[in-house]
C-alpha cells in the first residue's frame, strides 16, 4: 500500500483531477497494488463522481467501501440507476452490516457475489501517535469533564444536522448550568455549511459557552489521541454505517455514546436517534458512575487487513 503523495502523482499524471474530486473521509481514496492502479472509492463517493468514474476510469478495476446508508435513500430515477451500474460493475464493495447488505443488493437489483462484509476500523500504529497541540492540551486541563465528537463538515439538511452538533451544544449548555466543568472538543477539518456554522458560533456565544467547547478547524490524523485524552466520545450523527471513530474510542478505552442509526460496537452505549433528552440522560448515568466503561477495550479482528489483501489480489 503506498502512500498518498505517490497517490495524488499518479492521479496527476492521469488527469483524473480534472473529474474526481478527492476529500478525506466521505468521498474517494485510492490505492495502488503492484503495477496495476486499482481505485478503491472509500468512503461515500458524490453520485457524478461515480458516473464521471466510470466514463473515464474504464481501465481501472473499482472497488467501493459504504460507510453510511444513504444510497439507498436516493429518489432520482437518474441517480439510482447510476448507483446500480456502478455496484454492478465494482469489482467488489465492502461494507460492515449484513442487513445494509440485504438492502442494498434489493433496492438495486445486485448479485451479492462481489459484497463483503469486513469492519472498516484498523487500530492506529505506534507510528501514528504523534502527540497532541498545546490548544488541546490546555483545553482539557481546563475542564474536568472532557467531550470529545467530530464531523467531518458541517451539513443542515431538511431541517436537520446530519452531524449532531446542535444537540452536543445544546448537551454542553445543560450540563454547565448543571455545575459540571464541561468542556468539549469538536474536531471539523472542513467547515462546509458556512451559514450553519456561523449560527452554531452565534448560538454559543448567546449561551455563554464559548469556553466549553473547543472546535478544532483543522485536519486531525490522529483524532483517536483526542479521543483517548477524553472522559466520553458521542457520536450524535444522524446517518451512519459504522462510525470508525466509536471504535477508535473504544479501543483507546474510552467510553462512547452513540446515536442508534446502525450497527455499533457492543460496547458503546446507545441513545435514540436525534433524541436530546435520551442523549443528556445517557451522558449524565455515565457522569454520574452508571456502569458505562470500556477499559478493556473491543475486540479486535487482526485477519482484516488479511482478509482486504485477499479481496484486492482477487481483482488482479
Amino acid at each position: 500500500m503506498l502512500g498518498w503523495s505517490f497517490f495524488f502523482y499518479l492521479l496527476e499524471r492521469k488527469g483524473l483531477f480534472i473529474f474526481i474530486q478527492i476529500i478525506f473521509l466521505h468521498l474517494l481514496y485510492f490505492y495502488c497494488l503492484g503495477e496495476d492502479i486499482k481505485s478503491v472509492l472509500h468512503y461515500i463517493i458524490k453520485i457524478f463522481a461515480f458516473a464521471l468514474f466510470l466514463l473515464f476510469g474504464g481501465r481501472h478495476k473499482v472497488g467501493v467501501t459504504l460507510h453510511n446508508q444513504n444510497l439507498i435513500k436516493k429518489t432520482s430515477f437518474i441517480k439510482k440507476k447510476i448507483i446500480q451500474v456502478f455496484l454492478r460493475h465494482a469489482a467488489f464493495v465492502v461494507l460492515n452490516d449484513d442487513n445494509y447488505l440485504l438492502k442494498l443488493c434489493s433496492h438495486f437489483h445486485c448479485s451479492r457475489n462481489n459484497f463483503h462484509i469486513l469492519p472498516a476500523f484498523l487500530p492506529p500504529t505506534q507510528a501514528e501517535y504523534i502527540g497532541l497541540s498545546e490548544d488541546i492540551l490546555f483545553f482539557r486541563k481546563q475542564h474536568s469533564f472532557l467531550l470529545s465528537a467530530n464531523a467531518y463538515k458541517l451539513r443542515y439538511e431538511n431541517g436537520i444536522d446530519i452531524y449532531g452538533f446542535d444537540l452536543l451544544i445544546q448537551l454542553v449548555k445543560s450540563l454547565k448550568e448543571k455545575g459540571i466543568n464541561v468542556g468539549l472538543v469538536f474536531c471539523l477539518p472542513m467547515i462546509g455549511d458556512m451559514e450553519y456554522y456561523q449560527k452554531c458560533l452565534s448560538s454559543i456565544k448567546e449561551m455563554n459557552i464559548d469556553d466549553n467547547i473547543l472546535v478544532v478547524q483543522r485536519e486531525i490524523p490522529n483524532g483517536f489521541e483526542i479521543w483517548k485524552l477524553s472522559d466520553l466520545f458521542i457520536r450524535p450523527t444522524y446517518t451512519d454505517i459504522e462510525g470508525i471513530s466509536v471504535k477508535e474510542a473504544l479501543f483507546c478505552g474510552t467510553p462512547a455514546v452513540a446515536s442508534d442509526v446502525c450497527k455499533r460496537p457492543s460496547e458503546a452505549v446507545l441513545f435514540k436517534n436525534r433524541s436530546y433528552e435520551d442523549l443528556e440522560e445517557k451522558v449524565l448515568g455515565f457522569y454520574n458512575g452508571s456502569n458505562y466503561s470500556s477499559e478493556g477495550g473491543i475486540s479486535i479482528d487482526n485477519r482484516v487487513p488479511e482478509q482486504l489483501l485477499e479481496i484486492y489480489e482477487k481483482c488482479k
